[in-house]
């Protein structure tokens, strides 16, 4: 009685287990489950990013940005105080415009945040396109892989870097991807243009995808997608960059150890000197760097290098770059690498399980180990881990009201000069420089160089002494200005001069 009672519940769980497998099998969940997966991580990611804006936490990239579409919304070109230059020398964003339009009528620094974060969200949908209707993979295994993607600690790391135009490429090129493999060619084109003008080296990404598409068998398409994309990236750096920063050569400063006198002489470097190149391609950084990005899956990708492959000329040109050190500095670098990663990873599980009825079944515990993986790489290296407490960040203390204070005393159209994390406060106005906090002592001559106000934020400049804090207080006097606020560590001085606008702030 008992034996056949316990044959009886085991039965009833199988069916029940297979009905609601079957359900997450059908169309109905794939139309429905990649959007709802996709709008939640919005809500996560969007909530870290504004809580951590609230907090002042930001820095100069998101003030540069911020400043440029603002230049662009007020009808000029976006040449930025903060760049020291015309914006688009840097990289060639074009997408900063269509940005623009939207930063015109909608909060600027709030918009730029809100783009970023969906953009990353929006990357669940194609990878599940690609999971189901490429790959043929199984509801679990789908799942496993949005959910690693959803941990990506390169992901989070990216949407708490400020903000970065050519995020937007990172779902353009997913669904790129997705539509070059299934043959849709007009949405496909579409989405090249788009990551094309997200950053235009980006373009070597795309070069490298089209040779997938001649590898995968779709040679026209694929051969003429290489060219576009190798074409664009080499018109842009040898021709458009340089045009836009007076005749200089904007990206040889990263490459100095190779040539510094144009690019032609970088790519010289490059040849003659191999062996340095691949030396500082494999130092330890960079090593690190490459592990912390293929651990979290497990080191699938190398099981489908085929898919990976395309994304690694210009992720190498990018970890040989001298760009300054940090993770969520380094964040932006991968954007390509990490969408060719989760194909790969789509491509290695579809290798490593077997066809049943029309779908490719994954060994359980191989999906439950990349889970796991993903977790435990986003707790140790993601910019929003637990242990980065942000559950506590969007919290304003007193320096942050103070820092609120300070900005509230500088006129519209007055030049400053500010630390770091009061530039995202101050990006509507044509001259706004930063304050290098990360010097040893103060630089008082640099400091009040071309501005008429400066406001200095000890709590980012804790190696300076109050003695040197003191000199540069009684330097600036000397130099006609004066110190007309300080409350918890922010001081706001002011230029004195004859015929200046506000002297009654001075006198």
């Amino acid at each position: 009685m008992t034996a056949s009672w316990r044959q009886r519940t085991f039965r009833r769980l199988d069916m029940f287990a297979l009905r609601w497998q079957a359900r997450l099998e059908g169309n109905a969940v794939d139309r429905s489950a990649p959007w709802i997966v996709s709008a939640l991580l919005f809500v996560l990611l969007v909530s870290l990013a504004l809580a951590r804006s609230r907090s002042l936490d930001a820095g100069t990239d998101l003030a540069l940005y911020a400043q440029s579409v603002w230049l662009i919304g007020e009808g000029f070109e976006p040449v930025s105080s903060l760049f020291g230059g015309n914006v688009l020398s840097k990289n060639v964003s074009l997408m900063l415009y269509p940005v623009a339009t939207v930063t015109s009528v909608l909060p600027t620094v709030t918009t730029l945040l809100v783009i970023q974060s969906l953009a990353l969200a929006m990357g669940v949908v194609p990878i599940w396109r690609i999971a189901r209707q490429v790959t043929d993979l199984r509801f679990g295994a789908t799942a496993a892989v949005v959910f690693a993607y959803s941990m990506f600690s390169a992901v989070h790391n990216i949407n708490l870097a400020d903000f970065h135009p050519e995020v937007i490429a990172l779902p353009a090129l997913l669904w790129a991807m997705f539509y070059g493999l299934t043959g849709r060619w007009f949405r496909f084109v579409m989405l090249v243009l788009v990551v094309m003008a997200a950053r235009a080296d980006l373009g070597l990404a795309i070069a490298g995808l089209g040779v997938l598409l001649v590898v995968e068998g779709r040679r026209r398409m694929g051969w003429l997608t290489a060219i576009v994309g190798l074409g664009w990236a080499l018109v842009a750096i040898f021709s458009i960059q340089p045009d836009l920063a007076d005749g200089t050569a904007p990206q040889v400063a990263a490459f100095s150890d190779f040539g510094t006198e144009s690019e032609l002489d970088v790519l010289k470097g490059f040849i003659t000197n191999p062996f340095d190149f691949l030396g500082k391609l494999g130092s330890r950084d960079n090593f690190a760097t490459i592990i912390a990005l293929l651990a979290p899956v497990l080191f699938l990708p190398v099981v489908a290098p085929r898919y990976l492959l395309p994304a690694v000329p210009l992720y190498a040109l990018y970890l040989v770059a001298d760009v300054p050190a940090g993770d969520l500095a380094e964040a932006p670098q991968a954007i390509p690498i990490t969408a060719f990663i989760f194909v790969a990873t789509l491509f290695a599980l579809k290798r490593s399980g077997t066809v049943r009825v029309e779908r490719v079944n994954v060994d359980r515990r191989l999906l439950w180990a990349l889970v796991f993986t993903a977790s435990v790489f986003f707790v140790r290296d993601s910019g929003s881990s637990p242990y980065e407490r942000p559950w506590s960040w969007g919290s304003r203390d007193a320096t942050d009201q103070a820092r609120h204070a300070a900005v509230e005393l500088i006129p519209d159209d007055g030049a400053v000069r500010a630390s770091p994390r009061l530039l995202p406060l101050l990006f509507e106005r044509e001259r706004l420089f930063v304050l290098d906090t990360s010097a040893d002592e103060p630089d008082e001559q640099a400091a009040i160089d071309r501005v008429d106000w400066l406001i200095v934020d000890l709590t980012e400049a804790p190696q300076w002494t109050s003695l040197e804090v003191a000199q540069l207080d009684i330097g600036l006097g000397t130099e006609s200005w004066l110190r007309i606020s300080r409350s918890e560590g922010i001081l706001v001085y002011r230029r004195c001069e004859p015929g200046n606008r506000v002297d009654d702030v001075c006198n």
